[in-house]
């Protein structure tokens, strides 16, 4: 739980609804009130209406008292009745004289803070308990960048000093005032001496040896004291993958193979087939374009500057060899950036596709002219309700061209400073480009055979992906306790708790992706860790990543939680973009949150490194990521001296995807796609040893180092890796970290 300050602090629509005052205690009010009346119950049924106001107002009253804002309220009030006549202010005034609902308020102050007046063995199991939830507040706090309450200060607070200070300045004070009002509860005073002075033989590491986990509460699957082994899978589930055409594939049919054949051969050398940019997008087209561009409520700026870059840098490129095939253009991410935008838009569950080869659209795309009319309707007109990316859980109504985002030039050095600052329009004028273009080609290489081959490949290949995913992991990964999934689209979260949610808690960040859909989450086992302990930390470790600069939303999922086993963990997914060049900054921001905030927590991280073989200054290598995590103190699944022998990404690109210059001829799929050691599971040297680590590319816990994948049965470009984590135990190590 939290406090009131925290409550307003955040925001909260509690703090809102009881206008920052007693926020707590009146809601406690009313679910007690919500209780009693409720039909199945209608325990205040018998009261007339008279004793009904005369009992509720007296149960809020009581209730209201245990707000400690009020505490000096009532020691006032008791030294007032306390105070002997002689020693009064006025000794001309008669003595106050208390109702009896103030005795009852009292005596319910008493028992709302009696832990301090347990035996001590109890009480020192409820300071335990009370300073966790102190702390996990601090730690909620710090991940929302609020200033942290100094008593939920996990790094600088002692747990006995606590106790001390609570006794010493608060509790005895009132304690001993109320056994001068009350003569019966005098004992009380005797009792709270004794406890006093048995903390101050204690310090936080003789506290925390001493209880071990015997203060936790009694929980299915909790152990004594030794720490728990965990099965961890990761898995980047790749949701962008909305093109049908994508990545090759086996096929029976060999019209399949025919047309993937000719589209390569046609870009491969076009010699005197290839066009002009013009040719395709006319004068007419750019026209209507700007038009639109124009009457957009983005209020889009530099749209002369956009339409001279059009009529001296694009149409006159031919189409193939200085436009689809211009790495320049590729590495400006102006065409992949929208597309995975605007390819495929979840609309409140309704599903809308971009007019285009590489989409799920399966309207017929006839002539160039035909796709044009859609194309332009679908960017400029069609309204789609999306996730709001600051606001979970608001739909913001919008046309797909609103949905797409600048391209900075801090992520992506190979677009200028002036093209960012266009980079919109420019996204929208290159990807209309490529669109027509491919409409173009494939009308021209296999005019009659080209859309029913992709229907065929949506149905069987796209259309129940997340399904798959969920039946894979049901199947093969049911012992798993610790799940990480990345690249997942918005609505999985859905579809996770809805086919997972019995065995697992569905962990997302608190801002998901719903334009990019590349999301990451993390499954708990609910038998393996606490239910309600879990602080979403993700904020917290992004600002340490240098904010927006190496993250977007939806990148990174960071939670809290407490195991059964009385140990805290730290549970990371990540996606790593940018040829995993941010995956560095976001392991370095994660080290520092845990030595900084989280210093008893036991870290597990599950990601997409998007590491390579080899390692340039815009690539991130296998061999150099593991040596600087080596020597933060990490370890991985891959053991010492990971190599390319434990890939886990061999896909090839076709020639119909944004991309070009990834793209794979059909001979060479096998032996030249992306065979790379992309994923992994980290974790500190010290804390954790990961043992039989396992891949699999066939949803079957097998790995079959021959195929390309994904397949139709296997519905993702990155094989599932899995490890046995287990825990290095030192005894000490929780007082350790605490002192």
């Amino acid at each position: 739980g939290v406090n009131n300050l925290f409550l307003i602090k955040s925001r909260s629509s509690l703090a809102t609804l009881y206008n920052e005052t007693s926020i707590l205690e009146k809601h406690h009010s009313f679910r007690a009130f919500e209780l009693m009346l409720h039909s199945n119950i209608n325990l205040l049924a018998g009261l007339s209406s008279e004793d009904y106001d005369t009992f509720r107002e007296m149960v809020m009253s009581i209730i209201l008292a245990t707000d400690m804002a009020r505490h000096a309220e009532y020691m006032r009030r008791l030294k007032e009745l306390t105070t002997p006549p002689d020693q009064r202010d006025d000794t001309s005034l008669p003595p106050p004289e208390p109702d009896s609902l103030f005795y009852m308020e009292i005596l319910i102050k008493c028992a709302d803070t009696s832990n301090v007046l347990k035996p001590f063995d109890v009480a020192r199991k409820w300071a335990m308990r009370v300073t966790d939830e102190f702390f996990l507040q601090g730690d909620m706090e710090r991940a929302n960048g609020m200033d942290v309450t100094a008593t939920c200060d996990r790094t600088t607070q002692s747990r006995v000093d606590l106790q001390k200070g609570f006794i010493d300045k608060v509790i005895g004070p009132y304690y001993k005032t109320v056994a001068l009002f009350l003569p019966a509860m005098a004992n009380i005073v005797s009792q709270i001496e004794v406890n006093r002075a048995e903390w101050d033989r204690y310090n936080d590491r003789m506290l925390e040896q001493e209880l071990g986990n015997s203060y936790l509460p009694e929980l299915p699957g909790l152990l004594n004291q030794e720490p728990m082994n965990l099965r961890v899978v990761t898995w980047n589930i790749a949701a962008v993958n909305n093109n049908p055409f994508e990545y090759w594939i086996t096929h029976q049919s060999e019209e399949y193979a025919r047309l993937m054949h000719d589209v390569q051969m046609f870009i491969d050398n076009p010699d005197n087939k290839d066009f002009e940019v013009c040719s395709i997008i006319s004068e007419e087209m750019v026209k209507e374009l700007r038009k639109e561009l124009e009457a957009c409520d983005c209020h889009f700026e530099g749209l002369d500057e956009w339409q001279h870059r059009w009529d001296t840098e694009y149409k006159h490129r031919l189409s193939v060899k200085e436009f689809l095939k211009d790495k320049v253009i590729g590495s400006k991410r102006l065409i992949s950036m929208p597309d995975r935008i605007t390819n495929t838009i979840n609309s409140e569950g309704r599903i809308f596709m971009r007019p285009s080869v590489i989409s799920m659209f399966e309207s017929s795309m006839d002539s160039v002219d035909m796709w044009w009319k859609m194309w332009l309707d679908f960017m400029f007109h069609s309204e789609v309700h999306t996730l709001d990316r600051l606001c979970p859980g608001v739909y913001n109504s919008m046309v797909p061209v609103q949905m797409i985002q600048p391209i900075k030039n801090s992520k992506y050095p190979a677009i200028s400073v002036e093209e960012e600052a266009i980079s919109i329009p420019l996204q929208v004028l290159a990807l209309a480009i490529f669109d027509g273009v491919l409409v173009h080609i494939l009308n021209t290489v296999a005019p009659q055979t080209w859309q029913p081959i992709k229907r065929s490949l949506c149905q069987a290949f796209n259309q129940n992906k997340g399904q798959e995913v969920i039946s894979i992991l049901n199947r093969s990964y049911h012992d798993a306790d610790v799940i990480f999934i990345q690249e997942a689209a918005a609505g999985f979260v859905d579809s996770a708790k809805a086919g997972l949610g019995k065995n697992y808690l569905v962990l997302r960040p608190y801002l998901l992706d719903g334009y990019r859909n590349q999301n990451s989450i993390i499954l708990a086992r609910k038998s393996r860790f606490v239910e309600g302990s879990t602080i979403d930390v993700t904020e917290h470790v992004c600002r340490l990543a240098g904010g927006g600069k190496w993250t977007a939303p939806g990148d990174l999922c960071v939670m809290a939680m407490k195991g059964v086993d009385g140990s805290r963990y730290l549970l990371a997914s990540f996606h790593g973009d940018t040829n995993g060049l941010a995956t560095v900054p976001v392991l370095k921001a994660l080290d520092e949150a845990v030595k900084c905030s989280y210093r008893d927590h036991v870290l597990i991280f599950g990601l997409d490194a998007n590491t390579h073989k080899n390692h340039t200054p815009t690539t991130q290598g296998v061999q150099e990521f593991h040596t600087k995590f080596t020597k933060m103190g990490f370890s991985s699944c891959w053991g010492n001296s990971p190599t390319m022998e434990t890939w886990t990404t061999r896909n090839a690109r076709t020639y119909l995807q944004p991309q070009l210059q990834k793209a794979v001829g059909m001979a060479d799929a096998a032996r030249k796609g992306d065979v790379n050691l992309k994923d992994w599971i980290i974790v500190y040297t010290h804390q954790l040893t990961a043992h039989r680590s396992e891949r699999d590319n066939t949803g079957d816990r097998r790995f079959d180092e021959d195929m390309v994948f994904p397949t139709l049965s296997f519905p993702s470009d990155h094989a599932i890796v899995s490890t046995l984590l287990t825990r290095i135990y030192h005894p000490d190590a929780r007082a350790n970290d605490s002192d």
